[in-house]
């Protein structure tokens, strides 16, 4: 019986363990400053990967394999109500491409202040550089927090085709992680080697 219950209460811990959802990472931009490149904790920012060129609003052609970041253009670093923000140039309309620190399964910023109704493109990548999910994204009027999950794995995006009038600054970056594989296994190997310790015991 106790053997039972000690088996029941180790597999329900396994249990918990893989199947809560993995806390959200943050990234830190609070010592970004002004550059082509943006490197900070949790994940770095440029207006291109390598394999794509800055076109105006646009960027043309595709990522190259492994997605990777290209120091490119300016992004302005701001302190804009409570934290830093990311403002692409020229005239704050320039894309921007993040890179996330690993793969996620949903991410969320907040991006304003937009005039609303206009539309931008949003790319979702893999690690190799291919492409995971296309949105184009309608913007509402003024500061929101946008929010996309559902369609997979990504480990960065880019942000380009932005019309808006005044363009658009980004901050509040947030994702959650995918967990990793081999953590996964090496929790259920140690816990059937607890289980043999605990027959052993008994």
């Amino acid at each position: 019986m106790r053997k039972s219950l000690m088996a029941k209460g180790i597999l329900l811990m396994a249990f918990l363990l893989v199947c809560t959802p993995a806390l959200a990472v943050d990234i830190d931009l609070s010592s970004a400053v002004t550059g082509t490149l943006i490197v900070a904790p949790g994940g770095s920012f440029a207006e291109s990967f390598v394999g794509q060129t800055v076109s105006g609003i646009s960027l043309v052609g595709s990522p190259t394999n492994p997605l990777t970041l290209l120091a490119n253009g300016t992004l302005n670093v701001e302190f804009w109500d409570g934290s830093n923000s990311i403002l692409p140039q020229p005239g704050n309309t320039a894309p921007l491409c993040v890179l996330l620190d690993t793969l996620a399964s949903a991410v969320s910023w907040r991006m304003g202040s937009a005039d609303g109704g206009d539309p931008i493109n949003i790319d979702f990548y893999a690690a190799d550089g291919s492409l995971v999910h296309s949105i184009s994204q309608i913007l509402t009027s003024g500061y929101d927090n946008y929010d996309f999950s559902g369609f997979g794995s990504f480990l960065g995006f880019s942000i380009s085709e932005n019309v808006d009038g005044a363009g658009l600054r980004y901050q509040n970056f947030s994702y959650t992680p995918v967990p990793i594989p081999g953590a996964v296994w090496l929790l259920g190997s140690g816990l059937v080697g607890l289980m043999r310790f605990r027959k052993k015991i008994f």
